[in-house]
């Protein structure tokens, strides 16, 4: 393409030598180029500039950082730094190897095709049997769930506890990571939690939420507080749907939630029996096969992040207005993604 336009050029310089008008020159190139190769501007142009005493064909040289900073020399740069260390940011790359922003951005993005990601906390190393373990759980509920069915979902109801903080400060991005496409998340250790926090049972089904049950003060939930304040929680669970379905009732419910002691102690298991709930397996250590881990409680943590709050009854309105706000299509479609998360496993 260049070759062409300074051929055109060197044509319009010795046609003006030869005191050719820029009509004629216009036309000429028009008969052999084509007419929408060059405009009648530019021939007026550049005839104006040999005309003045202009010998070059090319353009001039033009100020400002030259073309080549997406060159070769600088990828290499940028991408040996990226791998010394992957938590570089834009600016970091940017001073070291002595280019702009944008031209950083647009090597680590359209020319290495790297992304910048967080580092995904997980509670515990699986052994090999573990892993089995899940494999063999998820089958087993795909076999009872192969698909997502809403009228087949609406007896499932699922919960767990989690702390909520007095003040959930803005998530941060220092452990963000330069990766390829395929490349692997990193793992990060979780960080210590304050001490001004509230500790709440959650439950909730594809109609939404079913359960919000703040712990009292200076109590957790262990098997002890399970054995001595079942009429708490599992029983305020069983009035949500006596309340809904008068008819059956608590009966025929399926329960999916961990495997922490609280939840498999053996005066839950007998109070869950009797009722004739089904607990549905869940493997050991698997948050990301469970909806209040991977839905909806990062949901309530990012409502509640950057605010803070100085009462146990405010803090208990804000998750409360969280809990409450979504809609009912997005518990659907936790239950949806749980059955894609157990596919993966199959």
């Amino acid at each position: 393409m260049v070759g062409n336009i300074e051929e055109i050029r060197a044509y319009i310089k010795v046609r003006t030598k030869l005191c050719n008008s820029v009509k004629q020159i216009f036309t000429e190139l028009g008969e052999v180029y084509g007419s929408d190769k060059v405009s009648y501007e530019t021939v007026h142009r550049w005839r104006q500039k040999f005309l003045t005493g202009t010998e070059s064909v090319k353009d001039a040289a033009k100020s400002g950082r030259p073309v080549t900073v997406s060159g070769k020399r600088n990828v290499s740069k940028v991408k040996e730094i990226i791998e010394s260390d992957g938590r570089y940011t834009v600016r970091d790359i940017a001073k070291a190897v002595g280019i702009s922003l944008s031209r950083v951005h647009f090597i680590l993005k359209r020319i290495l095709k790297v992304r910048k990601i967080s580092a995904r906390w997980i509670p515990h190393i699986l052994t090999d049997d573990q892993k089995k373990v899940r494999i063999q759980t998820a089958k087993r509920l795909l076999k009872m769930f192969p698909n997502f069915n809403q009228r087949q979902f609406a007896n499932i109801v699922t919960g767990d506890e989690t702390w909520v903080h007095y003040f959930e400060p803005v998530r941060k991005v220092g452990n963000k990571l330069w990766l390829t496409k395929h490349g692997r998340r990193p793992v990060v250790a979780k960080r210590t939690m304050s001490t001004k926090k509230v500790l709440y049972c959650i439950f909730f089904s594809c109609d939404g939420l079913a359960v919000q049950i703040p712990v009292p003060k200076g109590k957790s939930v262990t098997g002890r507080y399970y054995r001595c304040c079942t009429d708490v929680v599992l029983k305020k669970l069983k009035k949500y749907y006596q309340k809904r379905h008068p008819v059956s009732g608590f009966r025929h419910v399926r329960l999916l939630h961990d495997n922490a002691p609280s939840h498999t102690s053996e005066l839950v298991k007998q109070f869950l029996k009797s009722e004739k709930v089904t607990v549905l397996p869940h493997p050991p250590y698997s948050p990301d096969l469970a909806p209040c881990d991977f839905f909806l409680f990062p949901k309530l943590k990012k409502f509640l992040s950057g605010r803070r709050y100085k009462s146990r009854q405010a803090l208990g309105s804000a998750v409360s207005q969280c809990l409450r706000g979504i809609p009912k299509s997005a518990y659907r479609e936790a239950f949806q993604k749980w059955i894609q998360r157990l596919k993966l496993y199959i």
